[in-house]
């Protein structure tokens, strides 16, 4: 078991074995992704909400060469907290009402944290208000 305080820099170690395979699977989650997310929005975890959307279009922008002007590493890391999301039983079930989701929250705010000047820079290009992410 992870201590939640160790939850991004665990992230940060897997997504190391990320490959293409681990990414299309993401992208072939989007039902999974939309009906937990979606979840998120009703618990009023907005924020979460729309950086899961975020990511979610990022790898699949990337993925159909839309949007190219990324490293991998970034592309590796967002796919991770995707997988960690999809994760019903991570550090804190998502069973769990609201306080599941805390765990999920805190890995996405250390890739976000890790990934901020890709994030901002895709988010120009998307034409969106950055502040709905940070």
């Amino acid at each position: 078991i992870i201590a939640a305080d160790k939850i991004p820099g665990e992230l940060m170690k897997m997504s190391d074995k990320v490959t293409e395979k681990d990414v299309d699977k993401i992208l072939h989650s989007e039902k999974k992704i939309t009906y937990k997310s979606n979840l998120l929005k009703s618990l009023r975890f907005s924020t979460l909400y729309n950086q899961i959307k975020l990511a979610y279009e990022m790898i699949n922008d990337f993925r159909s060469k839309r949007y190219t002007d990324l490293p991998w590493k970034t592309i590796t890391l967002l796919t991770v907290a995707m997988v960690y999301f999809l994760n019903p039983i991570d550090i804190i079930p998502d069973f769990l009402p609201v306080i599941g989701f805390g765990d999920d929250a805190l890995a996405f705010a250390g890739v976000f944290k890790a990934i901020q000047s890709d994030l901002k820079k895709y988010c120009m290009w998307k034409g969106y208000d950055t502040a709905k992410y940070f």
